[in-house]
């Protein structure tokens, strides 16, 4: 058997693709001692496989060991398939405490508005000081956009100049229909 074959039988191999048949003939490969320094590291895993191969059970009680773990093992997955609901009925009870504690916390209902101030004449001088405060800060951050503003100034005045170039598209169009006329009254 040639390198290449036993090269694409350990993909298959490692792929899970190989018939019993194919892993024998690896087995036997691998068993032959003449295997290339790239796979060493293999040999040894196949002669233990080899090895394994031949062991039997001695143990008379192995299996009914085994069938007790695996119907154990049909009692977790009876707790796991509980295991999602009860996050979600927790869940739901976390989201429900924690909506109780922000209304008990931020009572709207029982809330009155209080006046800060008695006199009207103070709060609208103070109401009025807050919103020039307001109108200032947006004046400043809105000075840095004024660049963009002569930007667009400028792409409207080139608005006509994209009319001149749909007029020259035009005007190409008829050059090629001259070529054609030179071309027929030639011929």
């Amino acid at each position: 058997m040639n390198l290449h074959e036993i090269e694409q039988l350990l993909e298959k191999y490692f792929e899970g693709d190989t018939s019993l048949a194919e892993e024998e003939k690896l087995r036997e490969f691998f068993a032959s001692g003449n295997v290339p320094e790239r796979w060493k590291n293999l040999e040894g895993y196949f002669s233990y496989l080899i090895q394994e191969k031949d062991e039997h059970i001695s143990d008379p009680d192995f299996d009914t060991r085994i069938m007790r773990q695996v119907g154990e093992g049909r009692l977790s997955r009876l707790a796991d398939l509980r295991r999602p609901w009860f996050y979600w009925i927790s869940g739901v009870a976390a989201t429900i405490l924690i909506l109780i504690a922000i209304f008990v916390k931020f009572d709207p209902i029982s809330r009155n508005a209080e006046d800060t101030f008695t006199d009207p004449e103070v709060a609208f001088n103070e109401a009025k000081k807050i919103l020039f405060f307001v109108s200032s800060k947006l004046n400043e951050g809105t000075r840095n956009l004024e660049p963009i503003n002569t930007y667009n100034a400028a792409l409207t005045e080139l608005k006509p100049v994209g009319a001149y170039s749909k007029v020259i598209d035009e005007v190409k169009r008829l050059s090629e229909v001259e070529k054609v006329e030179k071309m027929i009254t030639n011929n």
